[in-house]
């Protein structure tokens, strides 16, 4: 088996593309003996709910996995069961280009193959979520087939097994170049593999993904942002130092983000219980450390936003496509890993769904530029123009919403105008 570690080190190449682009488990830590029962909520690789069978190894301890660890596991045969109760799970683990090929069942079903090889690094990720199940007990299965995509790194097959969530809300992903998000004063961007988004750039798009960093006292970023909880997610080093940290201008945190040694990918604060309303959360650097860091550096990888409601994939029964679309887009941080792009005029997506609110996430960026229609059961409802400068690029991003529906039937309609220019169908979040 080849180890994380060295995949890491492959990932910290960048690659030119020409494309459209935790916590504590709730029953406590337990051991892979199995077979105890879970409830809704988030549950490490480590919890007695999940059993580990075949070769499984610890990862690289330089990422920030959900509850500090993870186990992988490029073993054909090798097996990782999860017994819950609840009516949907979702497998957290990674994606990116030594990743391998899984299959994914729930309750002894059809197996379902899912290809993790990404472009973009992505730890602590959501691969795939089961909706819809009866109320009850159910085991979800995953097995290391030691295939991999064509295009994965040479020897590599890894498949990560970091954390399950039960009956848990949406979670979109915003990167630190999402047009939500405001900086002030001096900020540097680091497009390196290591962090989210990074190693990858989409012409005509300069390499603006990766993270950014400041060392200047007073530097700020802000982000405007809709849902019940929001995590910053950064990195902690030997000279990382202090930031202040406020939602909707409330009391001040101060987050350390020293650590003896580099972690990526790290949640280094996090917020629950807000309103389903409009939020702020503010960063500033404010030049201070702990006495034993090197330094005052200060880091913005990510934003996890959650949302009541489910989201359906782009490739769900519940969607049509018509005209000219590309899918299975693995090139950016896709909402669990891919996304169906189009860039021919006329080209269609249509939404079937049932609900009070509707949400299109998509891509806004300079080479997801292109124009799109929008009808609601029927009626023309806007247009949007997806262009957005240099250094902004919005994934997971709500390019659409509509609340106050009849709780009923509904139809949403997504039509490419303009040839050339990409629009990006990701996900469609709905409310009951």
């Amino acid at each position: 088996m080849k180890p994380y570690t060295t995949w890491v080190s492959i990932l910290l190449l960048a690659g030119t593309l020409v494309s459209c682009g935790g916590g504590d488990s709730p029953s406590g830590p337990g051991n892979n003996g199995g077979g105890s029962v879970s409830t809704p909520g988030h549950f490490e690789e480590s919890d007695a709910a999940v059993s580990l069978s075949g070769a499984w190894t610890p990862t690289d301890p330089n990422f920030a996995w959900s509850g500090g660890t993870a186990m992988e596991s490029s073993a054909a045969g090798a097996t990782a069961t999860f017994t819950f109760t609840g009516t949907s799970v979702r497998w957290i683990g990674a994606r990116n280009r030594a990743s391998g090929i899984a299959l994914v069942s729930v309750d002894g079903g059809p197996g379902k193959r899912v290809d993790l090889f990404a472009r973009p690094n992505e730890i602590r990720t959501p691969i795939i979520t089961f909706n819809g199940l009866t109320p009850g007990r159910h085991t979800l299965t995953i097995q290391v087939t030691g295939e991999k995509n064509e295009n994965a790194d040479s020897g590599s097959a890894v498949v990560v097994v970091d954390a399950f969530d039960v009956d848990a809300p949406i979670v979109s992903h915003l990167q630190e170049t999402d047009p939500d998000v405001a900086y002030s004063g001096t900020w540097t961007q680091d497009p390196a593999a290591a962090w989210s988004g990074g190693g990858v750039a989409s012409l005509p798009d300069p390499p603006f993904g990766g993270a950014k960093f400041t060392t200047t006292a007073g530097a700020k970023v802000t982000l405007t942002f809709r849902g019940t909880s929001i995590t910053w997610q950064g990195g902690r080093g030997p000279d990382y130092g202090i930031a202040s940290v406020q939602v909707d201008g409330g009391a001040p945190t101060d987050v350390d983000t020293y650590s003896p040694a580099q972690k990526y990918q790290d949640i280094v604060f996090k917020a629950t219980g807000l309103a389903d309303a409009t939020h702020t959360l503010t960063i500033q650097a404010t030049g201070q450390k702990n006495a034993a860091s090197g330094g005052v550096k200060i880091v913005v990888d990510a934003f996890d936003v959650t949302t009541p409601g489910t989201r359906f994939q782009e490739e769900d029964p519940r969607i049509t496509y018509t005209g000219k679309w590309t899918h299975d887009n693995i090139n950016r941080v896709w909402s669990e890993g891919s996304s169906a792009t189009s860039n021919v005029a006329g080209s269609r997506a249509t939404f079937f769904f049932t609900g009070t609110s509707v949400s299109w996430i998509g891509c806004q960026k300079v080479s997801c530029s292109g124009v799109a229609r929008i009808f609601l059961d029927g009626a023309f409802v806007k247009e949007v123009h997806n262009f957005r400068p240099e250094g902004i690029e919005a994934y997971q991003h709500t390019i659409f919403r509509a609340d106050g529906l009849t709780n009923g039937p509904h139809t949403l309609v997504i039509e490419q105008q303009i040839n050339g220019a990409y629009i990006v169908v990701d996900a469609f979040d709905v409310l009951p």
